[in-house]
């Protein structure tokens, strides 16, 4: 994939590098679950970074992330990995341990243009959390939403330009590999995939094929009068998957379609206040009409509107409304889904502590998220965490299906 044509770069252009910069991250965390008197995890977690600056101006920059959970409760064993291509895969080097390539990408200047190739994030939109155009990365859900939303992007083999223009920039994605969004298997304590058969079914997997199904973006963007815009196109493959289901063969389908996603956004800060928008269009969203089993095709439209306050004095306070309409419904199917988010944070003691309170409510389904964290800096490199993710809600609910799963975390993280 695009690794080869970052080690034909680099054999082709003077190697000796001028600077190598290296860092690591060391996370220690714990979480207990008390409506089920058990920990779900108990890791140690190690995030390597090495850049390699060459005197040519070429940067190169690999991430690691090594991995063990004594517990391993959030993605058991050595699980299969049919959501991912094979060059994007982690490894196992047992049941309590897996080690990923993060990210690796060969940064350089061709002309004006800025290039970069490799395995990488590619971050759109102006949302929090709440996704309409930054889905040109899918995500893993083995912590569902509850990790930074940084930790749950999938980086994917991809190239990037940027090209500078009069009034703005423009961003060319190509994107060759053609992983998708991952959920746990079955039986994961956050598994968003619904198992009828008893841990007797059978889950396979349509992904498209990396290359032959390639994900091609446009991104213009400029700012005018204060006004920080864009105006996005990208042709991507849906990372969420249309879950169907075969008795005769106690098989779970997971199927992909290819859709058309036109949007943009606009933010501006008024004082005090930042106003953000979202929004996007999908050609095709499938669904499936839990009556008839029937497929289901719409059109998708989605935003979001933010307001960030920071007029008092360390403190932050950030809301959004999101709304998901789709054009063609069923019988009394709603059209539209809701979602409000309420951020506030406090900083104290000269910035050494930080209070932090996420609420995410669900409108239609009336259940919430509420994540409570505080983070002390001992030092420049120890920070003490502690923290709970507590959900609420009906079980039928996006939040409430995790009742049981409310927990109540602490670690460290030491930086060197």
């Amino acid at each position: 994939m695009l690794i080869l044509p970052i080690i034909w770069t680099l054999l082709l252009t003077p190697v000796r590098a001028a600077e190598v910069e290296h860092a690591s991250l060391i996370e220690v965390e714990a979480a207990y679950s008390p409506e089920v008197s058990g920990w779900q995890k108990q890791e140690i977690v190690w995030r390597p970074e090495w850049i390699a600056r060459f005197e040519s101006g070429m940067r190169l920059t690999l991430l690691g992330e090594g991995r063990l959970d004594a517990k391993d409760e959030l993605d058991p064993g050595r699980p299969d990995q049919p959501f991912r291509a094979g060059l994007t895969q982690k490894s196992f080097p047992g049941d309590h341990a897996d080690v990923e390539l993060r990210e690796f990408y060969l940064d350089n200047y061709v002309g004006d243009a800025f290039v970069r190739l490799g395995k990488q994030q590619i971050v759109w939109g102006q949302a929090d959390g709440l996704r309409v155009l930054d889905v040109l990365n899918p995500l893993s859900y083995r912590e569902f939403i509850l990790p930074d939303i940084e930790h749950r992007r999938i980086p994917l083999w991809s190239a990037l330009t940027e090209i500078p223009l009069d009034n703005g920039t423009a961003q060319i994605v190509w994107i060759p590999d053609a992983t998708v969004t991952k959920s746990t298997l079955p039986g994961a304590t956050y598994s968003l995939i619904p198992d009828p058969f008893a841990g007797e079914g059978r889950l396979e997997v349509d992904r498209p094929d990396s290359f032959a199904k390639s994900d091609f973006g446009l991104k213009l963007s400029t700012f005018q009068q204060g006004w920080d815009l864009s105006l996005n196109y990208l042709y991507h493959t849906i990372d969420d998957p249309l879950i169907q289901f075969d008795p005769s063969e106690q098989l779970i389908r997971a199927d992909y379609n290819r859709s058309h996603l036109i949007g943009g956004t606009a933010s501006k800060p008024f004082g005090d206040v930042t106003f953000r928008s979202e929004i996007g269009l999908e050609s095709e969203k499938r669904s499936l009409d839990p009556a008839t089993g029937q497929v289901r095709k719409s059109e998708v439209a989605s935003y979001v509107l933010g307001l960030d306050y920071s007029g008092f004095s360390d403190w932050f306070v950030s809301t959004q409304f999101f709304q998901t309409y789709r054009f063609s419904t069923e019988r009394d199917e709603e059209p539209s889904d809701e979602q409000f988010t309420l951020l506030v944070r406090r900083d104290a003691m000269n910035n050494a502590l930080s209070l932090e309170v996420l609420g995410i409510y669900d409108l239609n389904n009336r259940d919430s998220l509420i994540q409570l964290e505080a983070e002390y800096s001992v030092s420049t490199n120890v920070v003490l965490r502690t923290g709970a993710d507590l959900f609420f809600g009906k079980r039928t609910g996006t939040f409430g299906q995790f009742h049981d799963e409310s927990r109540l975390s602490a670690g460290f993280t030491l930086s060197f």
